[in-house]
């Protein structure tokens, strides 16, 4: 009979991530930084080079997907949690407005880095693939942000309620939506070819789904408002 060993995966990460947290927490860090290490210590780095046989045991790759979903539902209810949680007593308006500022001046910055170093990394690029699209993905990883660690951190420190910590986080928000979306555009440009042609069609393949989907974000909000009205109004 085959026993699944999520129970005994759960305790071992738990503990050695709370561990590496308290460890952390005396050098000044958040904790979130040793849970981090706790995945590097439990990994094939550390964990699997010393004892391969017991990482290959608890860990073994058919019992991976089911602790991966565990995981993934985690973070869900997590980043549900912050954004309950989050507030804009100074208005949506005004909120979205600093948060866009600072989103943009957030990625213009590492983007431009990116686009710097990529002609002298351009030769450690995989072959076929070219300067510009090899340059967007520079671009694009420079500016991706850890939006749950962000989020985690600041929940840790008590500072999502902040002035600071809600300009943070929608800041983060924006320039995360920013980067994924470039980074969508380069996996369409390597995969529809490269130099000019292939930026055409997936450009014309962004229009278009930006259109279909646009078209049916339109057609659902009068369903949408009608079932948010009796919530939306003021008791």
């Amino acid at each position: 009979m085959h026993h699944s060993p999520l129970l005994l995966q759960l305790v071992i990460i738990l503990g050695t991530a709370r561990a590496c947290g308290l460890l952390l927490r005396h050098v000044g860090q958040p904790p979130v930084i040793g849970e981090m290490a706790a995945g590097l210590v439990l990994g094939p780095i550390v964990f699997g080079a010393w004892f391969p046989e017991f990482h290959a045991t608890v860990f073994a790759p058919d019992s991976l997907p089911g602790l991966a979903s565990l995981a993934q539902l985690g973070l869900v209810l997590f980043m549900f949690i912050v954004g309950v949680e989050l507030r804009a007593p100074d208005g949506v308006r005004a909120q979205l407005r600093s948060a866009g500022l600072v989103g943009v001046a957030s990625v213009l910055v590492p983007m431009g880095l990116g686009f710097a170093v990529a002609p002298w990394l351009h030769p450690y690029a995989p072959d076929g693939v070219a300067l510009f699209p090899f340059a967007l993905f520079m671009a694009a990883a420079m500016s991706i942000t850890a939006f749950p660690i962000l989020a985690r951190i600041l929940k840790e420190r008590n500072m999502t309620h902040t002035p600071l910590g809600r300009l943070a986080l929608s800041g983060a928000a924006i320039a995360d939506v920013l980067a994924w979306v470039m980074l969508a555009l380069v996996v369409a440009l390597v995969g529809a070819g490269d130099g000019y042609g292939g930026f055409l069609r997936a450009t014309g393949g962004w229009r278009s789904w930006r259109r279909s989907s646009s078209s049916q974000c339109v057609r659902s909000m009068p369903g949408c408002w009608a079932s948010m009205r009796p919530t939306a109004r003021p008791r």
